[in-house]
């Protein structure tokens, strides 16, 4: 996994890979640009597991070259030329990203949410701008075509977007919207209204509308050392899972939602095997283990859950 992120490998062409370490971005490609650093940082996160601290350092500083992305005016991620100057500024434009634009797939920067809205100006900067997109593609369903509008839950690219409000500390933005997202864009009754009237590559339409359903989620894909859920508003009064035992000690794990009706979007409390759980994320360790997971739900936001 290693050679295959380095030159000769098989992330890209050797003169690609080389200019993507030297200078932070893969040239001409924004789409490109993230899906590697989110790469490298599960690569370093394995390495980190296997005790190769240099590997690790390595591959940690290579996942944060996509800030050399980052317009301060836009406050949006653009491709890059190889002689560092922006390929355009057109935040709906497709070029230099794969299936996505600037509003669609800046958010996709799953491993450094943090970082983003550092560069934004703060958790609201980001929140607030996030949440427009979200305003304005909720008009047409949250389906676009290829690359077009703002957020897009007809492709690949935009699946993750409404979690991230989550990670810039207002979970309740990502229950609200992750509702709204299930019912618009995935709540319909054919096989084309209920993809979102576009693209089922692999079943991940389908599986972001299951996890969606059960209210978890992971925004990281499950990559990190100690991999977190992140919890949402289910819409099943209760969800049982059954753990295979080659692989959990549990036998199953059981989400519980009290209160639970289509205005009732908001968490006021959950309660993780007896205990309160506070923050919007519980361990797989936890998981693993099996157990219950009670949610209550409500019609108006609990800002103060969620945001440990």
């Amino acid at each position: 996994m290693r050679r295959n992120h380095l030159p000769g490998g098989v992330l890209g062409t050797k003169d690609d890979i080389e200019f993507y370490t030297a200078n932070g971005y893969w040239p001409n490609n924004a789409g490109i640009t993230i899906e590697a650093a989110f790469q490298d940082y599960s690569l370093a996160q394995m390495a980190l597991k296997l005790d190769h601290k240099k590997d690790y350092n390595f591959f940690m500083k290579r996942s944060s070259g996509w800030k050399a992305l980052y317009d301060p005016k836009q406050k949006l991620l653009f491709p890059k030329d190889r002689t560092g100057k922006f390929m355009h500024t057109d935040a709906f434009s497709g070029n230099g990203w794969i299936e996505a634009n600037a509003w669609q797939a800046t958010w996709g920067i799953s491993h450094d949410i943090k970082g983003l809205a550092k560069l934004m100006g703060g958790n609201n900067a980001l929140c607030d701008k996030l949440n427009f997109a979200f305003e304005k593609a909720q008009e047409s369903d949250f389906v676009y075509n290829y690359g077009e509008g703002y957020i897009s839950y007809a492709n690949q690219p935009g699946c993750s977007d409404a979690h991230v409000f989550s990670y810039a500390g207002k979970p309740w933005l990502t229950q609200y919207w992750v509702r709204k997202v299930q019912e618009q864009a995935y709540g319909g009754i054919t096989p084309d209204l209920g993809y979102g009237g576009s693209d089922e590559d692999q079943g991940q339409m389908g599986g972001v509308s299951s996890l969606m359903l059960i209210g978890l989620f992971n925004l990281q894909g499950n990559v990190n050392n100690d991999p977190v859920y992140d919890i949402t508003s289910p819409v099943f009064d209760k969800v049982t899972i059954k753990l295979d035992p080659q692989y959990y000690s549990g036998k199953q794990f059981v989400i519980k939602t009290y209160n639970n009706t289509s205005k009732n979007k908001y968490i006021q409390k959950a309660i993780l095997n007896g205990k309160p759980l506070n923050h919007f994320w519980f361990r797989h360790a936890d998981y693993a283990k099996g157990g219950e997971l009670a949610i209550w739900l409500g019609p108006v936001p609990n800002k103060q859950w969620g945001i440990n």
